[in-house]
């Protein structure tokens, strides 16, 4: 009779095993089957556009407010300084973008239109810096430097931007980005 109820016995904790197994098995394979909820994009990536903009007038000017005009999105300049300033077309991905390069004495500020073609903005060799309190007019920026020579680059929801300077440390290159103003 002992040997019955430990018999039965075994057989139920084994009928539990099974179930808890058959258990997790299923909610291992539900969760895995389950569609990823669509996370949102992060604020400071760079958005993906199907905006291809139609070639313009090439050009070169002294005011950085007619550049704007022509690149048709907000311009990070120096207010005071007068830049040499030009705005061409270019091509990334197939398709048109504008280019605008404002050059100052020590400093060069240049932009893209539309913002997913940043990768033009891009020097090649440097080395980046990822830091939290970084910004430039507002806007999230990445450091990279190389030789004495530093990149902020920085975007909009428009546009993507690169001030390039040398200097002698990241403290004075970003005290000289604290100067730039956004043109609207």
């Amino acid at each position: 009779m002992a040997a019955n109820k430990t018999s039965r016995f075994l057989k139920g904790l084994l009928l539990a095993i099974v179930s808890l197994l058959l258990c997790g098995v299923i909610y291992v394979a539900v969760t895995l089957l389950e569609s990823p909820e669509v996370m949102p994009e992060a604020s400071y990536r760079v958005q993906e556009t199907d905006e291809s903009l139609s070639p313009l007038q090439a050009g070169s000017s002294q005011d950085a407010a007619a550049l704007r005009a022509h690149f048709g999105a907000p311009l990070p300049y120096f207010p005071g300084a007068v830049p040499a300033g030009e705005i061409r077309n270019v091509s990334h991905d197939g398709k048109n973008a504008y280019q605008v390069t404002l050059r100052y004495q020590g400093a060069t500020i240049t932009a893209v239109r539309p913002a997913s073609a940043a990768p033009l903005l891009l020097q090649a060799d440097y080395a980046v810096s990822l830091r939290s309190d970084i910004t430039a007019v507002n806007l999230p920026g990445v450091l990279a430097t190389k030789d004495g020579q530093y990149c902020l680059y920085f975007s909009s929801d428009l546009a993507a931007y690169c001030l390039n300077a040398p200097a002698r440390d990241a403290a004075v290159f970003l005290q000289l980005a604290e100067e730039m103003q956004l043109l609207r």
